[in-house]
């Protein structure tokens, strides 16, 4: 598939490319999590919690802006595949933490190389000078939306 005949005018400007990229490798990601038995939102939930350790599903939900839906189908699914559990939170009687199983780590171990891969694969044409001015690019860009919000919600600091 060919980029968009207006990619690089002034009309197609940079955040609906950058929603245009995002879609592509979340597409990409879909694909490849096929293999698995795997939505994007299961390897979501997945890798939050093999990678950070115990999660809520409120705190998955945030660190992906996911909605309350998509997030329950992909615990529900999880959970009946055998991947995850749910451990009640020590702080907070109500709260149900969610852990990877030993299958679930598994997966996560299988998945993760090739999704590394995929990325390094990606990013082959761009120097490692190139790669870290990317880095600090997206994060510069990140942090001033996140600012911008957090002035909008009224947590300006």
């Amino acid at each position: 598939m060919a980029l968009p005949s207006l990619w690089g005018s002034e009309e197609y400007f940079i955040p609906l490319r950058l929603m245009l990229l995002s879609r592509r490798i979340e597409r990409e990601m879909a694909r490849d999590l096929q293999a698995f038995n795997l939505t994007v939102a299961d390897w979501r939930v997945l890798a939050t919690t093999c990678s950070n350790g115990s999660s809520s599903a409120a705190e998955i939900r945030a660190t992906f802006e996911a909605d309350r839906a998509e997030v329950s189908r992909a615990v529900a699914r999880l959970l009946t595949a055998g991947l995850i559990d749910r451990e009640p939170d020590s702080s907070h009687r109500q709260k149900m933490r969610i852990i990877p199983t030993p299958a679930g780590r598994a997966i996560f171990d299988q998945v993760r190389p090739v999704r590394s891969d995929y990325f390094e694969w990606v990013l082959q044409d761009l120097s490692p000078e190139e790669r870290q001015t990317f880095e600090k690019a997206i994060r510069s860009v990140a942090v001033r939306v996140d600012e911008r919000r957090s002035t909008r919600n009224g947590n300006a600091s």
